[in-house]
């Protein structure tokens, strides 16, 4: 019985579409992983910073009989009870053969909150760097394949990369990819080296031609290159770091190295004789990301749009986002203010703005923004406010970060109207009905004989009849 069904073969119809993305689903992604949260106390139903598995949906007639799209039906008891028909799929056969899913409504509610947000994902910048932020879907840096001359042109505005990025790697991650990938390819970094002191040797020789008004010589090539003259160039190498960790990352293709900014780093910009052009790349300092820089959130380009009001015309400002003040601000213990936006959370803005106002009429006095420093557990769903998001990015271990300020307060009391929180126009509107204007019941009319009126004459130009 077990030979017959282990030479039981498959026909190439049905291994086609196994194989296929259509019929198959696609590998998990690793959960992230944090070894600072080992020793503190971490839910395992908290919803990780991205979802690693596929999401699957039914048709509400679908799923009323257990039909997802799977070779077995999944009990009702458990996936009839949530209000939207979302799963995940662990295994589609477990060792007790049955299927092991689980709910997928956390990923993709919030996926659908931030769409209806209309925010493009921006690349990552310096705390310091006070330039207008750039989308992930431009030309200079939305690059995924790329000739071998195109990636050192890009090197310092690319995000993906064959090779490892060596600050984030432990010692013995570091010593098992010198032993397995690095020593084996030593010979192939000689014949790079070659190639390289060639080009070099070509260019000098042709600079040299030009200076000296003579016909430009015949290129160098590899072969010409012998052991002696590699073994120097070697030893230069060994003396200029910044141009070998050059040669080393562009031959593996590692990934970006921040270096380590000191006091002359500015100073150094205007320094006419410097010999690198080192332009620090936005992953560098933390990594390159695990996926795309827009990890699928947004494919806006910009948020340069203008909205429409059916009332107003065109607003100034995007419609602003109500949020949810997830843990109010404690000044005695140094906790700053987290609200949820679009399902992400966020610290509150630093600067004077609306949220760091303090009122100094004592106690009695009322917060501008309620519940932001005190919990007020008789508020229905918590304590909310509007704000106004204005940038968004991703690190690289795969979280959102999010900016927001303080919203226009003409343009939260005209979102307010269009959501039914606020009545300005139609208050209005009865107000200029609801005047009445009282006109006397008798009126008294008097007549009076026009007179014509002269604005000139021959007297008053001197001018006298004889």
């Amino acid at each position: 019985m077990a030979s017959a069904s282990a030479s039981r073969s498959v026909a190439p119809g049905a291994a086609l579409l196994r194989s296929s993305r259509m019929f198959s689903m696609p590998a998990p992604i690793p959960a992230p992983t944090d070894l600072s949260q080992a020793t503190r106390h971490k839910s395992p139903t908290a919803t990780t910073p991205f979802p690693t598995h596929l999401t699957v949906t039914t048709p509400e007639s679908s799923r009323a009989v257990g039909d997802w799209g799977f070779k077995r039906p999944l009990p009702l008891k458990t996936t009839t009870k949530s209000s939207l028909p979302l799963l995940k799929v662990k295994k589609v056969d477990s060792i007790e053969q049955v299927t092991d899913f689980g709910s997928s409504s956390d990923h993709a509610i919030t996926l659908k909150k931030w769409q209806e947000m209309n925010m493009n994902i921006t690349v990552p910048r310096e705390g310091t760097d006070s330039r207008p932020a750039k989308s992930v879907f431009e030309d200079y840096s939305d690059v995924t394949s790329l000739s071998a001359e195109d990636k050192v042109k890009k090197e310092n505005v690319r995000w993906k990369f064959s090779g490892p990025w060596l600050a984030g790697m432990t010692d013995g991650e570091f010593e098992q990819y010198l032993s397995n990938t690095v020593r084996e390819r030593r010979q192939e970094f000689r014949e790079y080296l070659k190639q390289q002191l060639a080009s070099e040797l070509t260019e000098e020789q042709s600079a040299l031609a030009s200076e000296k008004a003579e016909p430009v010589p015949a290129p160098t090539l590899a072969n010409d290159i012998t052991e002696e003259t590699l073994t120097e160039y070697l030893r230069k190498l060994r003396g200029d770091r910044i141009l070998l960790f050059q040669h080393v990352s562009r031959f593996l293709d590692l990934a970006p190295l921040a270096p380590e900014s000191t006091t002359l780093e500015a100073l150094d910009r205007l320094n006419p004789n410097k010999k690198y052009e080192i332009a620090l790349s936005p992953y560098a300092r933390n990594g390159p990301p695990v996926t795309h820089p827009s990890a699928g959130l947004s494919y806006l380009r910009t948020n340069n749009y203008l909205e429409n009001h059916p009332i107003y015309g065109p607003q100034q400002y995007h419609a602003p986002v109500k949020a949810r003040i997830v843990t109010p601000r404690q000044s005695s213990s140094g906790w700053v203010a987290k609200i949820g936006v679009g399902g992400f959370i966020s610290k509150i803005p630093e600067g004077e703005t609306s949220f760091n106002y303090t009122s100094s009429l004592g106690k009695g006095a009322q917060e501008r923004i309620p519940g932001l420093n005190n919990f007020l557990p008789d508020v229905q769903g918590g304590s909310k406010v509007y704000v106004r998001p204005e940038r968004a990015s991703i690190e690289s271990s795969g979280k959102m970060i999010l900016e927001f300020g303080a919203t226009d307060p003409n343009a939260s009391v005209v979102h307010k109207e269009m959501v039914g929180e606020a009545s300005v126009f139609e208050d209005a509107s009865k107000e200029r009905h609801e005047i009445r204007v009282e006109r006397p019941m008798h009126t008294h009319q008097s007549f009076r004989r026009l007179r014509r009126h002269i604005t000139s004459s021959s007297a008053s130009y001197g001018i006298t009849k004889e």
